[in-house]
């Protein structure tokens, strides 16, 4: 065989390699998509213009999973995240009164939220907010802040240091401005215990 004939047969080898590859980018780049209902459709972008998600911190552990769960959630659109350190203050206190070991473990909280955000490089913002009653500091917060979504973190037992599990919930299901996720684990779940201190 002649190299002139060689170099042919390569030629058309290549050739139709080519158009091949070229033949199989053409059809998936025209290809039509399946039709989706427009209640699919209206979901999918309802769940896009999500936009500021505001994770209350409550409970350190199970407040850190919601800031992972809000993160994951706002990953596709970047949206910011909103991390708030809930300080119940009792009526018998003034409202403005320095508490100065619940405030030092709130910066604690709030770093390793905002940690936890920057992995998924996200934007975040940090409040610490006081209130006679939990419920009602975060439903005030996600009206100043424009919040589109609350995500809230709760334990398994029936209650947390800071209030009422059930109150918190009930205030934020009947008052919050935007949409809430509870993520309340069950205690077979993984990860449902909190880690000793």
């Amino acid at each position: 065989m002649t190299e002139s004939l060689q170099l042919s047969a390569l030629g058309a080898v290549l050739a139709a390699i080519f158009a091949t590859a070229m033949a199989a980018l053409l059809s998936w780049m025209l290809r039509v998509p399946r039709p989706v209902s427009a209640e699919i459709a209206r979901a999918v972008r309802s769940v896009g213009a999500v936009r500021t998600i505001f994770v209350p911190i409550l409970e350190t552990y199970y407040s850190g999973r919601a800031v992972e769960l809000a993160s994951r959630l706002g990953e596709d659109q970047k949206a910011k995240i909103l991390l708030g350190f809930v300080i119940e203050v009792p009526r018998t206190l003034s409202l403005g009164v320095p508490l100065p070991e619940v405030e030092k473990r709130g910066q604690h909280a709030l770093e390793q939220a905002k940690q936890i955000v920057a992995t998924h490089h996200l934007e975040s913002a940090t409040e610490m907010i006081r209130a006679r009653e939990a419920g009602e500091g975060i439903t005030r917060t996600a009206g100043d802040y424009d919040v589109d979504l609350i995500v809230l973190g709760i334990s398994p037992e029936t209650g947390f240091v800071e209030g009422s599990t059930e109150r918190v919930a009930e205030s934020l299901f009947r008052h919050a401005p935007c949409e809430v996720i509870i993520d309340r684990l069950a205690e077979t779940s993984i990860g449902a215990a909190a880690p000793e201190p």
